[in-house]
């Protein structure tokens, strides 16, 4: 399941991120959090959803996507979106205990454990958006 916001006609371009998170009431909390926020969000239920939507041509600056998917993990999702395109900024989000050890070469700031703050993803978009993370 691919969910998409849009931007209207008259709006200036926003930084779009794909959110790669199975749980559906987890997804649905941050996505909201980053709309507020003035983000693009393209919410997708699997790697296999993202990968759609980097394909279509949209615009991607980020996807933030949680390490524990179906069918294909983050990490190797990661891997697929840094060989496809370098620029899209990728950050992680993790539970399961050695995860950040894996992700540490995968993603620009090191993996964000869960829980996480919806602050922080916020303020790790912005730092990949900057060519900091």
């Amino acid at each position: 399941m691919i969910t998409q916001s849009s931007t209207g006609p008259g709006e200036k371009a926003r930084t779009h991120v794909v959110l790669v998170e199975p749980d559906v009431l987890t997804r649905i909390a941050i996505a909201d959090y980053l709309r507020d926020c003035g983000y693009v969000v393209i919410e997708a239920h699997s790697a296999e959803d993202a990968i759609r939507v980097v394909e279509s041509g949209l615009a991607v600056h980020v996807v933030f996507a949680e390490v524990d998917l179906p069918q294909m993990s983050g990490f190797d999702l990661a891997r697929l979106l840094r060989a496809r395109d370098p620029s899209i900024g990728i950050l992680l989000t993790h539970g399961p205990e050695g995860a950040a050890e894996k992700a540490g070469d995968l993603c620009d700031e090191g993996p964000l454990p869960k829980p996480y703050h919806h602050e922080d993803v916020v303020r790790r978009i912005r730092l990949l958006r900057e060519g900091k993370g």
